[in-house]
């Protein structure tokens, strides 16, 4: 017999109903938790989709490029013009370098070189040619677009010896293919880092940026430009490995200093503002 009396009872009857709640509503986490899991997988898995038919309309507009280029380098005098909505490198803007739009800071004058792109990359710049240069301008453009919401410009390929640019920060990755190895950098002057990084941020136009906000963000967008460029390239063939970037940072005749001069440099702009993807090879 019993000797609880019915307060008792009635208490216990209440903590086991508590209790079984308890457990209902653990159950239920668990329930949502596995329900989470698969719909982040479900959403990886459309991610990578949209990835692929992206990638697989940078091929595309590749390919239709590499037509462009091909036809110009067979017939200087005529140039078809490239897809609309594409920057891309050909062999009529880059056979020689103009002074038209350089940076003013440059060091001793030396000549430019003479060789067209096709030439200089087949010669001496084997582990990227067009196709990679044109890969990389694309995904530049909408990794900085993404990041900023604002289109940036590219300008031209500068390939002139001991032209000095005027970056401050440099973003340097190591990349390697079945040609050898190599490395690309990300690199803005003052006023486009200070800009891109505001912009990244979603900070007001007087808003303040400091050294680790622009190291920051020039990391990220390096590995974002590397990884895209990657995945276009992959499907014309090309497999690249891809390391981590190192940065760097100081006035523009260290940085050249320390990073040495690129052998093509591929000047943007950035709401009017230079920045540069660098390649040595």
């Amino acid at each position: 017999m019993s000797n609880q009396n019915p307060l008792e009872k009635k208490l216990d009857r209440y903590y086991e109903d508590i209790i079984n709640k308890i457990m209902e509503i653990l159950q239920t986490q668990k329930d949502i938790l596995g329900e989470e899991k698969e719909i982040k997988k479900d959403i990886a898995k459309l991610k990578e989709h949209l990835l692929e038919a992206k990638t697989n309309i940078h091929t595309i507009e590749s390919k239709l490029a590499g037509k462009n280029f091909t036809a110009a380098t067979s017939s200087p005098s005529r140039q078809p013009n490239a897809p609309m909505g594409t920057s891309t490198v050909s062999a009529a803007n880059l056979s020689t370098i103009a002074a038209v739009n350089q940076p003013q800071h440059t060091a001793a004058n030396q000549p430019a070189s003479s060789k067209s792109l096709k030439d200089f990359l087949a010669q001496e710049f084997a582990i990227f040619d067009v196709k990679v240069l044109n890969a990389f301008i694309k995904s530049t453009k909408e990794v900085v677009k993404t990041n900023t919401k604002n289109d940036p410009t590219f300008l031209k390929p500068v390939i002139e010896a001991g032209i000095m640019l005027p970056i401050i920060i440099a973003g340097k990755m190591p990349l390697s293919r079945d040609k050898g190895k190599g490395a690309m950098a990300f690199c803005m002057a003052l006023e486009a880092a200070q800009a891109i990084t505001k912009a990244v941020f979603m900070m007001p136009e007087d808003g303040k940026v400091t050294d680790a906000d622009i190291k920051d963000v020039t990391s990220e967008i390096c590995n974002q430009i590397c990884g895209k460029s990657k995945l276009t390239l992959k499907n014309e063939g090309y497999s690249f490995e891809i390391g981590l970037p190192e940065i760097h940072q100081g006035n523009p005749d260290e940085l050249l200093a320390k990073l040495g001069h690129p052998k093509v440099a591929l000047h943007f702009e950035y709401l009017k503002k230079p920045f540069f993807v660098f390649f040595w090879g």
